[in-house]
């Protein structure tokens, strides 16, 4: 709202006031001509809290503030005012992360500039993409002459790159271009393509990988030395800095900087054979699975579609030069280009393949390949297959994949969900490192300080550098009671050796607000407004009960209001999140799912809500971000479509994509996970983020964005809460406390307290503040 327009509310309602005293002509036969002032004054607070509401939803919190400021100075209704004071305390509240948003963007511009002009050239472009993320106007940003000086350079670099074969650089460039430039197809295909070389390399040519991390990492090194002296690193930042580069006298065996762990196991590293996890691929595999696509994809999609992406990925094979030492039919020149011209002609004959016959021309093709590659370079028929299938199947979306018979077995695991380890979600970085992606909460690795971020360095004593997540699984779990050490070097630059004793992984998803001694859960974010918080961490097969259990303590509590946090929940079962949505609806549709193609095999599904008669009525608001997925994202899609809660946050991350697991062979020791249907909303919206989608995922009614600065922080805080409130408070005697002590650990409580630095879940609790204190009949007007 501009400021014309506030004024003109104002006035309005000033006159609504003052209507039948100044008025010289009353109206005939009209209610107004018998109002009395209080009347009219009534009316004027209900226009003002209207759009004060109304411009709540929209995420402008200065103009709320405004209006029920007047409102407040017009009535001596105490409910008004205290409605005014939570918008006034919220409004500096916000103007406070606004100001800490713009100086945490103006420190990483000052970064970018020193790198690039000391000739970090690579490592300023990484920063850069921090800054257009906190940049205010992104198009503003990005057409900036010295960012667009950058972006060129970044261009210019990412192909030399990969020309000399530099691809963890490549990769890293490309992925920075895709983020700068997310309109531009281009990098995202180039990322493709440097990032399958970049996995040939770490998975067939070890040695090479380890080289390359080594200098990047020197490199790296050199970079935040420059950023360091210079002071400008966040007060944390510059803390942890220090830390990490100063070894001292007395430190302990287990912590030291994080390059001794690479200095002392690098020569001791894990070597993952490539045959091992290549182990009983065969050709008649690779036949049946592509005929299982064909018939059971969620879409239309072409034998020639395949074949192109499949002759790609064994072409990245053949021209990755460094993979010659493993693959020594590689190393005669005339060969490998006897075996490439084979591929490009037989490139030619899938394009130039019809409806009719691209079948039998693709397995064709195959014959040939196998054929030519027997007479030439002779790479394994395992490595061909499983390449082949990797560049076909990556034609299709990140979701549709081959699991090999020697992945069966952990896949079995996962998807039961009964394993015994530490209790960590992994992934390898763009540097190819083992990174933490978060600790589950309750378990070995989160009791021991395990955070997101953290980088996995040694497995027992040896690198976990270049070992594939798949492998990393296997050696961290292992039977309860058995120990397993971690060498984890977190962001600061320090490593620690964590001995941590394997256990069955019992994960609890619903979570509260804050620890009670004891361990259970507070749930009341607000005492005083009787609003409840509790947050959903994953959805599994137990989450209905939790959820059940959980929302009858929140009912015993008289609670009249509910924020349910589903930020960072990567998702898990559907039948879990409709019963989830169930909860809190009486009817209508929760999630649809149906296939792009009429001729499909798998038919549509409907998951509708049920009248059972234990619902949650209360007003209801839902926080999400850009890290909220899957069902996650189908539990508040269903909840706004039905304006059944107000979400609150940054638009979901858009995975809505229906997996099935097809058996390949009459063995059963193969399967091809293939994506058959997606995901829509009550709305018609589909969830799923498509590679061009403009629209995907689930829009918040008020946006609030994070800076990847206060999402850290906002995580350390919950963690620090759950564990204080948990272990610690379990081991420390009880004991009474003199009033000096008391103030001190008063004064911790509130530094911790996540409403302190957390936007979206203070933006959340304004809300149903307001709503709760505000006219149900001026609510409904604004839905």
């Amino acid at each position: 709202m501009n400021h014309s327009k506030l004024s003109a509310i104002l006035a309005a309602a000033a006159l609504a006031v003052g209507i039948v005293s100044f008025s010289p002509l009353a109206p005939a036969d009209n209610t107004a001509a018998t109002a009395t002032p209080a009347m009219m004054q009534q009316t004027s607070l209900d226009t003002l809290k209207s759009q004060a509401l109304t411009d709540l939803r929209s995420g402008q919190w200065d103009q709320t503030h405004q209006l029920l400021a007047t409102a407040a100075s017009q009535s001596n209704d105490p409910v008004i005012h205290q409605m005014a004071d939570w918008a006034q305390a919220f409004d500096a509240q916000n103007q406070t992360f606004s100001a800490e948003r713009h100086k945490e963007y103006n420190r990483v511009v000052a970064q970018v500039k020193l790198l690039a002009a000391d000739g970090y050239t690579d490592y300023a472009i990484d920063r850069l993409k921090e800054a257009y993320v906190l940049a205010d106007d992104k198009n503003k940003f990005v057409a900036e002459p010295w960012v667009a000086s950058l972006i060129q350079q970044a261009i210019t670099r990412s192909a030399a790159d990969e020309k000399s074969e530099d691809w963890l650089k490549a990769v890293r460039l490309y992925s920075d271009l895709a983020n700068v430039q997310p309109s531009e197809a281009q990098w995202k295909d180039e990322l493709k393509v440097a990032t399958r070389h970049f996995r040939l390399m770490a998975e067939y040519a070890a040695d090479d990988y380890l080289k390359t991390q080594d200098k990047e990492e020197k490199a790296r090194d050199a970079a935040e030395k420059l950023l360091a002296d210079a002071h400008l690193l966040s007060p944390d930042e510059e803390k942890a800095y220090a830390t990490a580069a100063t070894k001292p006298a007395e430190a302990s065996a287990t912590t030291r900087p994080s390059k001794d762990v690479d200095d002392e196991t690098a020569a001791d590293a894990y070597k993952v054979d490539w045959h091992d996890t290549l182990k009983g691929i065969q050709m008649d595999m690779l036949r049946d699975a592509l005929d299982q696509s064909k018939a059971d994809y969620f879409r239309q999609v072409s034998f020639k579609t395949l074949g192109v992406g499949g002759l790609n990925g064994v072409e990245a094979v053949v021209t990755t030069k460094l993979l010659k030492d493993t693959f020594p039919g590689m190393a005669d020149e005339a060969k490998r280009q006897t075996f490439l011209q084979s591929i490009n002609d037989d490139l030619a004959e899938v394009k130039a393949s019809n409806l009719l016959d691209e079948h039998d021309i693709l397995f064709h093709v195959l014959d040939d390949l196998e054929k030519v590659n027997s007479q030439t370079v002779k790479l394994p028929e395992e490595v061909l297959v499983s390449e082949f299938a990797d560049g076909a199947f990556g034609q299709l979306d990140p979701f549709s994949t081959m699991i090999w018979p020697s992945d069966v077995a952990e896949f079995n695991k996962d998807v039961q969900g009964e394993f015994t380890g530490v209790g960590i979600e992994i992934d390898s970085g763009d540097d190819g490192s083992l990174q933490v992606v978060s600790p589950l909460e309750d378990t070995p690795a989160y009791k021991a300080g395990i955070q997101a971020g953290d980088i996995i360095a040694a497995i027992n004593g040896k690198s976990a550098k270049g070992v594939t997540t798949t492998e990393a699984v296997r050696l961290i779990t292992g039977p309860a009671g058995t120990p397993v050490t971690l060498t984890i070097k977190s962001p600061d630059g320090v490593s620690r050796d964590l001995k941590i004793i394997r256990q069955k992984i019992k994960v609890s998803s619903v979570k509260g607000y804050t620890r009670l001694p004891g361990g259970e859960w507070n749930y009341l974010v607000d005492p005083d407004s009787k609003i409840a918080y509790l947050r959903i961490t994953q959805f599994t097969k137990t989450t209905p009960d939790e959820l059940g259990a959980a929302c009858k303590q929140i009912q015993a509590k008289g609670a009249r209001g509910l924020i349910m946090d589903l930020r960072g929940n990567p998702g898990g079962l559907l039948n879990a999140a409709t019963e989830v949505c169930d909860k809190f609806l009486t009817d209508g549709v929760i999630v649809s799912t149906h296939a792009d193609r009429a001729d499909s095999p798998n038919p549509p599904t409907i998951a509708t809500a049920h009248d059972d008669g234990d619902e949650l009525t209360m007003p209801m608001v839902v926080l999400v971000n850009q890290y909220s997925a899957s069902a996650s994202e189908i539990t508040s899609g269903a909840l706004k479509d039905d304006h059944r809660a107000t979400i609150v946050g940054e638009r979901t991350f858009g995975k809505g994509s229906v997996q099935m697991l097809l058996p390949i062979g009459d063995q059963q020791d193969c399967y091809l996970k293939l994506t058959t249907a997606h995901y829509y909303l009550p709305s018609g919206r589909c969830i799923h983020r498509e590679e061009n989608s403009k629209t995907w995922g689930v829009d918040p009614d008020v946006t609030v964005e994070m800076t990847p600065d206060q999402m850290l922080k906002v995580m350390q805080q919950r963690r620090d809460l759950d564990v204080l409130r948990d272990a610690a408070d379990k081991e420390k005697p009880k004991q009474v406390v003199g009033a000096a002590q008391s103030a001190i650990n008063s004064e911790k409580a509130k530094a911790a307290d996540p409403l302190e630095a957390d936007p979206q879940l203070s933006a959340g609790l304004l809300v149903l503040r307001l709503q709760l204190a505000g006219n149900s009949d001026v609510m409904a007007k604004t839905n």
